[in-house]
């Protein structure tokens, strides 16, 4: 599927106490975002499979990441890292709501120490474009070779028309407003997830009284802050 659409009108698939919800693919990248509901249980094993990741973000609920190193607790706004073929389960007690997105490993990439899971609480805000901040959860620097997944707050402004030098998905965790891409303009509220591919002009808008808040991976890795203006 291709534009601006609520994550619940993607492709669903059900396996076990896991329901996903398949969004937005770029094939030149190798991006692919889906949303995943686990029900009170325990997955079967998984894995992004070889040479790809898989960078999640919890949107609601709690539950632990099994790996063969432990046991890492997932809970609302913290991230987790899955690489390769390396299998891990998922469990909760209640529901758990996760965003998903996988890409290629880039292994010429310079990675610092890898992380299973980071909580949004512990990463520091840094400044963006049109007052815009945001927060980087993965990235080389904590472990992941093949995107950067950050989260945004965008203030009731709206930004200028600019393009970036990478493909990115985003899904808005809160707030309202509306995206222009190409010209076409759409509204956003709570599950709306898009896609930007490199170079593609567009801008963002936040229409409510508090921030909209916003979900991006994107690949190659860098800074989110990366963009350039078009007249």
């Amino acid at each position: 599927m291709s534009g601006v659409f609520h994550y619940t009108d993607g492709t669903p698939s059900r396996e076990g106490a896991l329901t996903a919800y398949a969004t937005h693919r770029d094939d030149v990248t190798g991006l692919r975002q889906a949303v995943h509901h686990y029900r009170s249980g325990r997955s079967g094993p998984r894995a992004p499979g070889a040479g790809r990741l898989e960078a999640l973000y919890v949107l609601s609920g709690t539950g632990t990441l099994h790996r063969r190193d432990g046991g890492h607790p997932l809970r609302p706004e913290s991230a987790a890292l899955l690489v390769g073929a390396e299998p891990c389960e998922i469990s909760t007690d209640g529901e758990l709501v996760l965003v998903s997105v996988s890409a290629d490993e880039r292994p010429e990439v310079a990675c610092g120490p890898p992380h299973a899971v980071l909580d949004l609480a512990d990463r520091s805000t840094q400044d963006a474009v049109s007052d815009r901040e945001y927060q980087v959860l993965f990235d080389p620097a904590t472990g992941c070779s093949g995107v950067t997944q950050f989260l945004g707050h965008i203030p009731a402004v709206r930004t200028p028309r600019h393009y970036h030098p990478y493909s990115e998905m985003a899904f808005v965790v809160g707030g309202s407003g509306r995206v222009e891409i190409e010209g076409a303009v759409s509204a956003l509220g709570p599950g709306s997830c898009f896609h930007l591919p490199a170079g593609v002009p567009h801008r963002v808008e936040n229409t409510g009284s508090g921030f909209l808040r916003l979900l991006g991976v994107f690949t190659p890795a860098g800074s989110p802050a990366q963009h350039t203006p078009v007249a």
